[in-house]
């Protein structure tokens, strides 16, 4: 039998456990995909911090209460509303307008427009076929936007996009090197010689990212598809890299899905998508509390908070990376007013990735399925 003593020092041992578990379980559950986001996510003392191994398994982590927040790019909402999960708040970025960050007001729409570029006047949409397309990088925005909308206009057929014969050339930075997507890409200028790290992911290929792939119009394509300031940052002596030199926004034109050109300054009538910021998703019946803890804690932790020398919610400099948890950029977190990431992403953007995500290739998240969120059994 047991004394009484050892009896004691089990229950005062088992109250202690439990009062711990309870502490833990109080806390928000915040996932990561990264080492160096989980170390910024064990400063944020005021959550209990999830690694996972990627975006995919975060978003099962929280469908699957694991996790109870995660932050998404774009590409990823859709995924995560076959999964059950909503969005909660998304990151403002406007520095120059920062009213949205100033309590109560309407929402303010957080949207980049991702537009088609082309340098000839007689070029539409409808007329791209056999043309030189130059891309931000493989399975990004710059990729994903137009590679869906030509799925599911049924210009490309399915699958066949790593493959396919509608452009001639193209520069998608992430690519085979040597397949035809990596043909217009151009490598490391500056190396020795020039042209190593061709069609790298990377800054290491000079046509990589948004004004990467508008350099690869200037100077070797035919289309590209940028953000609607990618056009303003690189023209009218706005730039001071060589290849920009002379260059005027008013020789450049958009292709609207209708088949029509449109000046550059008709981005928000001539687009082929408006990408809305990263949101915080979480579970339907967690979202309340996600957001009532997310206000209060960029009151202490956000850009100018009580606390912000303690723990900076949207600054990741201490901790050797760049938008680690939260943009870098990120002013604020404000409510969406929906609980449907549909809704917050538009038609525009819906119809293109449901065209991009009925294509099964590994690179995809295995969870997207033919319309189902798979779960591991």
């Amino acid at each position: 039998m047991l004394s009484r003593m050892r009896l004691l020092f089990i229950a005062f041992a088992l109250r202690i456990i439990n009062v711990t578990t309870a502490s833990a379980d109080d806390k928000l559950r915040w996932c990561t995909t990264s080492e160096k986001e989980q170390i910024k996510c064990s400063n944020w003392t005021s959550v209990s911090c999830v690694q996972a191994d990627s975006m995919k398994d975060c978003i099962q982590k929280v469908m699957l209460a694991e996790a109870d927040a995660v932050v998404l790019h774009s590409a990823r909402m859709l995924v995560a509303e076959k999964c059950g999960l909503v969005p909660v708040m998304t990151e403002y970025y406007n520095k120059d307008y920062l009213e949205p960050c100033r309590g109560p007001a309407a929402y303010t729409e957080p949207f980049v427009y991702i537009v088609a570029v082309v340098k000839d006047e007689t070029l539409t949409w409808d007329t791209l076929k056999g043309k030189k397309s130059c891309y931000t990088a493989l399975n990004r925005t710059g990729w994903n936007i137009p590679m869906g909308w030509l799925i599911a206009q049924d210009k490309i057929k399915n699958c066949s996009l790593y493959n396919s014969t509608f452009f001639s050339e193209s520069c998608a930075a992430g690519a085979d090197p040597d397949s035809k997507l990596c043909s217009l890409c151009a490598g490391d200028e500056n190396s020795t010689p020039p042209g190593k790290d061709k069609c790298a992911f990377s800054e290491n290929e000079i046509y990589w990212g948004f004004n990467g792939a508008f350099r690869c119009l200037v100077e070797k394509g035919d289309v590209t598809f940028v953000k609607d300031t990618t056009v303003f940052d690189n023209t009218d002596g706005n730039s001071q890299e060589k290849w920009a030199t002379g260059l005027r926004s008013s020789d450049f034109k958009l292709l609207c899905l209708n088949g029509t050109q449109a000046p550059v300054t008709d981005y928000k009538t001539c687009h082929l998508a408006q990408v809305p910021s990263q949101a915080v998703a979480s579970r339907a019946e967690s979202r309340g509390r996600v957001l009532q803890f997310l206000k209060e804690q960029q009151v202490k932790y956000g850009r100018g908070g009580s606390e912000q020398d303690q723990f900076a919610m949207f600054d990741s400099t201490n901790f050797h990376g760049k938008g680690l948890l939260f943009s870098d950029a990120t002013q604020c977190l404000i409510e969406v007013p929906t609980a449907s990431f549909s809704q917050l992403l538009g038609e525009e953007y819906t119809t293109a990735m449901e065209g991009l995500y009925t294509c099964e290739s590994p690179d995809f998240p295995e969870i997207y399925h033919l319309g189902r969120c798979q779960v591991p059994h």
